[in-house]
């Protein structure tokens, strides 16, 4: 329809009145940033302006051609004779230039605090402005000699749009390796894909007149260049990782790199140079529990006379802070046991204003300024406070965000390691004992795990592998004893790995037993864990495993499946080996877990093997690609189901390691549990009562 002058001409029309609109609003919205507030007359001005901006352009822009390349060319009376000005372009350069660059100016000029969400926010919509403006006007330019980029003019509207709805979210820290980072992700994931991409079309369009092979040239070229472009924006973002935002990754890998065998200034200035590098914190405090205060122990050195070395009478090294540095706090004051009472070990002083905090706010802000903070970290142990560790401003001046704090909740066990570390050294006469225990941290964590009631019924023999992937990892097995013949049963892992899942699975193993004191009901304990996992631990924490109450007078095991991937059954009665887990619910994930479980009861026979697996050895990989899998196991199993328990077990992860050829993927767990033959009880009987046990075999089998 190009021939149609007056229908080409009111669209043309339009799509600059939409641009005058578009304006107008964007520049309302940066004169009221950052309020949204409406009223009466505010709506009555825009109506007004909305009115007025369609007059001019609907009634002053009269000739608009459409040249042969499709491109348009506007032209309009002067405003009066002799004015340098026509009205087409009096409006174009008031409603792109003058009013959006008056709009940022009285921006600039609002007060808003630095570092806050709103100072980035303000920041982002000054550059969304002016990368409008020169993306405009390059177009603009263009369309001298090629009317047809007119057209484009639109698309740098919609680059205003993106950058100001990505500045919205505010999250981002303001680093020169952020930028760094984005520009040359901006320049190799779409500006040179982009210019390839028109340099390929343009020369198809000069070269190739058969429209059957222009089509096909065109979605092969679009193909190759969206599969680079996908291949591209992978290798960029996998090598750039570190310049990015996202300093989970490599902090938790720094914080877990820490020596405790060394000195203590080493330990804390590590920590301290850690939380500099990778969240760019100016200055960290750290106070330990000392009884009626909590007293500095380390305060971020600012020249050479701030913190120094000393040593005791034991030769070990201690930070000390002069006392117009350091701080003190008394441990009796009620702030601290109002912020556990919220489930909360972490508090940002910008996130005060959230109604949880309200009772406490007034006390936060005073103990921020008394510490000249921004973050305030508890160290807890069970009920009693170790220490505090405070985090100062950043040195940009950026807010701590929810990011930070979900970082700061998931890496927790490492900040409170550092606490106990540090409470352990200050009492002299463990400090031998405490450095050679955090030396081989691991040994700590396997003497926890080990503690647990094994079971010692003649009824069943029990074993049981567990072999983490790295030194330490997050899966567990417990054996709780409630009466002489009831044993609770616990088999699972902790989502991630290391220190901060192993940590996670000490508090956990902790918190069940706690609380087994108060509760009876075998569901409404899981229930209660699951509550526990999703509200006191890290954020994204969870549990796969199975919970398991074993009553060896009625011979019946109930349990509830939570998200065990293997549990096997082998029964004499069939000569197979079974699965038995049916579908189960991975806990720390819903609030409300209860009516989401099963409790399931099997019968135990004797003869029968029960086989309880976590992922890691059902995953685990071979040289080829290939997965041991359940059928493996099961094999395994019928197999050596002659041997004993713990060799079972042990024989089941041999097979395993033989089928893989290779160092561990992941964390391996199991137990077996063989359900003793009325033979074997006799065998295993004193000889003297041998005749006592046929008795009563007898009876039994009466």
């Amino acid at each position: 329809y190009t021939d149609n002058t007056k229908l080409l001409g009111f669209f043309c029309k339009f799509t600059y009145l939409l641009e005058m609109l578009f304006m107008m609003e964007i520049s309302f919205y940066l004169i009221k940033f950052p309020s949204k507030k409406h009223n009466f007359f505010t709506v009555l001005f825009n109506l007004i302006c909305i009115v007025g901006t369609s007059i001019l352009v609907l009634k002053y822009l009269d000739n608009i051609v459409i040249t042969q390349d499709k491109g348009v060319v506007v032209t309009s009376d002067y405003i009066y004779p002799g004015f340098p000005f026509t009205w087409y372009k009096a409006i174009k350069y008031f409603y792109i230039v003058v009013l959006p660059l008056f709009s940022v100016i009285v921006m600039l000029f609002k007060r808003i605090q630095k570092g806050s969400d709103l100072y980035i926010k303000k920041i982002m919509n000054i550059v969304a402005v002016f990368g409008f403006e020169a993306l405009y006007f390059l177009f603009d330019f263009a369309s001298i000699e090629m009317p047809i980029f007119t057209l484009m003019c639109p698309f740098a509207c919609t680059t205003l749009m993106i950058i100001m709805y990505r500045g919205s979210f505010a999250d981002i820290v303001l680093d020169w390796r952020y930028a760094v980072q984005k520009v040359i992700e901006i320049i190799l994931i779409y500006v040179l894909p982009g210019f390839v991409c028109g340099v390929g079309v343009a020369c198809l369009s000069f070269y190739v007149d058969n429209v059957f092979i222009y089509i096909l040239g065109l979605g092969v070229f679009a193909v190759i260049m969206l599969a680079l472009v996908h291949w591209m924006k992978k290798i960029v973002r996998r090598k750039m990782t570190s310049f990015t935002k996202n300093y989970e990754k490599q902090l938790e890998k720094e914080l877990s790199s820490i020596d405790f065998s060394g000195n203590t200034d080493e330990v804390v200035g590590k920590l301290d140079l850690i939380l500099s590098s990778n969240v760019g914190t100016k200055n960290i405090t750290i106070l330990m529990n000392h009884g009626r205060n909590f007293e500095t122990v380390y305060k971020t050195p600012t020249d050479t006379s701030i913190a120094h070395d000393s040593y005791d009478s034991d030769n070990q090294s201690v930070i000390e802070v002069p006392l117009s540095k350091a701080l003190t706090i008394s441990t009796d004051d009620p702030v601290f046991d109002s912020i556990l009472g919220l489930n909360k070990t972490i508090v940002l002083r910008n996130q005060l204003s959230l109604h949880i905090y309200s009772n406490i706010k007034d006390d936060m802000e005073a103990l921020f300024e008394k510490s000249n903070s921004e973050v305030c970290i508890l160290l807890v142990q069970g009920n009693r406070l170790l220490g505090l560790l405070f985090l100062g401003e950043r040195k940009l001046g950026n807010a701590y965000t929810d990011y930070d704090l979900s970082v700061f909740e998931k890496l927790y066990p490492h900040f409170y390691l550092v606490g106990y570390y540090m409470h352990s050294i200050a009492n002299q006469s463990v400090v031998g004992t405490v450095n050679r225990e955090i030396k081989m941290s691991d040994q700590i964590i396997h003497s926890i795990q080990e503690n647990m009631d094994f079971i010692k019924n003649p009824k069943v023999d029990v074993g049981y592998v567990m072999i983490p992937s790295h030194n330490i990892g997050g899966e567990f097995i417990d054996f709780i004893r409630l009466t002489e013949d009831r044993h609770i049963f616990i088999l699972g892992s902790m989502s991630g790995k290391g220190i901060t899942a192993s940590m996670s699975m000490v508090i956990l193993k902790s918190i069940i037993r706690t609380f087994l004191k108060e509760t009876k009901d075998f569901k409404e304990l899981v229930q209660k864990v699951n509550l526990f996992i999703r509200s006191s631990l890290p954020r994204g924490t969870y549990f796969s495993g199975v919970f398991a109450l074993i009553d060896f007078s009625q011979d019946v095991m109930y349990y509830i499946n939570c998200g065990i991937p293997g549990l096997f059954l082998y029964t004499q009665a069939y000569n197979n080996v079974i699965e038995i887990q049916g579908e189960g619910r991975i806990l720390g994930f819903v609030p409300n877990v209860e009516k989401l479980l099963k409790v399931k009861k099997i019968k135990l026979s004797p003869g029968d093997i029960l086989f309880a697996c976590t992922e890691g050895l059902i995953e685990s990989h071979s040289l080829r690609g290939e997965t041991f899998g359940k059928s493996r196991i099961q094999k395994s199993l019928i197999e050596n189901m002659n041997y004993p328990a713990s060799k079972i077990a042990q024989f089941v992860y041999d097979d395993m390691k033989e089928f893989t050829s290779r160092e561990l993927e992941a964390d391996i767990t199991s137990a077996v549990f063989k359900y003793r033959l009325k033979n074997q009880v006799v065998v295993e009987q004193d000889t003297d009562n041998q005749s006592d046990v046929s008795k009563s075999e007898e009876n039994n089998l009466d």
